[in-house]
């Protein structure tokens, strides 16, 4: 009988993964790569990484919750803070074990009395980057290592971290601003590999963005422009802007782009909330060269479990704001409360209770994935 090392040998690499994208969840699949140095090495691989993340969208990454960030009027800059997304106990100790005030980060020429310098941009992947208000130097850091990169200042409007479900230690920074001396707008990259800003795309566009948070999916990055008839997207591969149609009834309400799919083929997706109910609509390009839009999924209405839950049935449709949507849940503000969705069990909570949300400074926040023992090596890639 052969022994077990030249059987698993027999089997390699690709086979390997055909076998382990089929494991049901993330910790399955770390107790198998650390099985034996085989299994460790065909785990080891970018592509098979970010298919497995793709193809296991509730439950990859781990959901930690939201980074909650709010400017006080006459009050001191309170720290971020995290509002933790569930109570079991696994998650309670990775978050009670991380510093989500980024106390770690420098406070130089920042007087104690002005509260927290540091200012939150965006939350990918167990990421997050920062704005310091002192010296204007951006930063990325983890929360749960206390590690951060420094990166140069680069003024803008809008600001991006884009992660790599394939290898944790990779990350690309995308800095939107204005064209100088004519309307438009400049797309700003910095990866961490060189950690250099560089110019690599312009658009004459009129239209300046709505906010400076991003929505992001399938590599690309996406911003509303004021007017709320219009978005921009910046694709981080090509490097190229684009403007897109959005359908008349997304002016006045908030959205998500969203993951649709292992391969992200078959159009462009987005989840908002009317009538109190979530709906998916997709994109596909017509014959004119704009996109039409097709409703694909409709949900229950979720108003009685929000009037319970808020305490009072006086609060109106218009007043939800989708967050994000990070992990197959929804996150919806209405007012000061804050709520998540999960979109498999299409259970509601209100993550909490005690305290209020007035800002619109809200980033879901995950694990890292994957693990960095799992980053895959220049023979993994």
């Amino acid at each position: 009988m052969a022994p077990p090392a030249a059987t698993v040998a027999v089997l390699g690499d690709d086979l390997l993964r055909e076998i382990f994208i089929l494991l049901p969840t993330p910790a399955d699949l770390l107790r198998a790569a650390l099985a034996c140095k085989p299994f460790l090495r065909a785990v080891r691989s970018a592509p098979f990484l970010r298919r497995f993340r793709r193809r296991h969208p509730f439950t990859c990454p781990l959901l930690l919750g939201c980074v909650v960030h709010g400017p006080r009027p006459r009050l001191p800059t309170r720290a971020p803070h995290l509002l933790p997304a569930c109570p079991e106990a696994g998650t309670h100790r990775i978050v009670e074990g991380g510093d989500f005030t980024f106390s770690f980060l420098s406070r130089a020429d920042w007087p104690e009395a002005a509260g927290n310098p540091w200012q939150v941009l965006d939350c990918r992947n167990g990421r997050v980057l920062l704005l310091s208000r002192a010296s204007k130097e951006l930063a990325v850091a983890d929360p749960l290592t206390r590690r951060w990169v420094s990166l140069p200042a680069r003024p803008g409007i809008g600001y991006a971290l884009v992660a790599d479900d394939g290898d944790s230690s990779v990350f690309t920074a995308v800095c939107i601003s204005r064209r100088v001396g004519a309307p438009g707008l400049r797309a700003f990259l910095l990866s961490s590999a060189e950690l250099r800003w560089a110019e690599v795309a312009s658009l004459a566009e009129q239209s300046d963005l709505a906010g400076a948070r991003a929505m992001q999916a399938n590599r690309s990055l996406y911003w509303k422009l004021v007017g709320g008839e219009r978005m921009v997207a910046f694709n981080t591969t090509s490097m190229e802007f684009t403007v897109l149609e959005l359908p008349p009834f997304l002016r006045q309400i908030g959205f998500d782009i969203i993951e649709k799919g292992e391969d992200g083929t078959g159009g462009l997706h987005l989840l908002t909330m009317r009538g109190f109910c979530i709906e998916v609509w997709v994109g596909v390009k017509n014959g004119t060269g704009g996109l039409t839009w097709t409703l694909v999924e409709k949900s229950v209405r979720f108003h009685r479990a929000m009037a319970e839950m808020i305490g009072s049935e006086h609060f109106y449709q218009h007043t939800l704001d989708v967050i994000g949507v990070v992990a197959g849940a929804v996150f919806l503000r209405n007012g000061e409360c804050l709520f998540s969705i999960n979109l498999e069990t299409m259970k509601m909570t209100r993550l909490s209770p005690k305290e209020k949300c007035p800002s619109r400074l809200i980033y879901p926040c995950t694990i890292a994935w994957p693990p960095s023992f799992l980053n895959p090596t220049e023979q993994g890639m």
